[in-house]
């Protein structure tokens, strides 16, 4: 958010400005498509850890093959790109372990 300049709450309200009027839908500004295709891309690939008798737990994308998928697909890395990523990733843990 520091490249951008605005504050947490601002970023929030500009990212709840992008909700479509149906439920669940999101318009997305063309400047992050790569970072939207990148995601997409790797949509299953979780580092996983230990939880309970027996479960796991995603607690991470797996950089490595992030990476991977970013060269395949002709994406170069770039600190916008990565910052997208991890905000992507967390939100994706938030959804991942409070489902509704």
């Amino acid at each position: 958010m520091s490249e951008t300049g605005v504050s947490r709450e601002e970023a929030t309200r500009i990212a709840r400005s992008m909700m479509g009027d149906q439920e669940g839908t999101v318009i997305l500004p063309e400047s992050e498509r790569l970072t939207i295709r990148l995601a997409l891309a790797t949509a299953g690939q979780w580092r996983m850890a230990p939880y309970g008798l027996g479960g796991s737990r995603p607690v991470a994308l797996d950089l490595t093959a992030v990476d991977a998928a970013a060269r395949w697909l002709g994406i170069a890395p770039s600190r916008h790109l990565f910052d997208g990523l991890a905000i992507l990733e967390r939100e994706a843990l938030k959804a991942l372990r409070n489902p509704r």
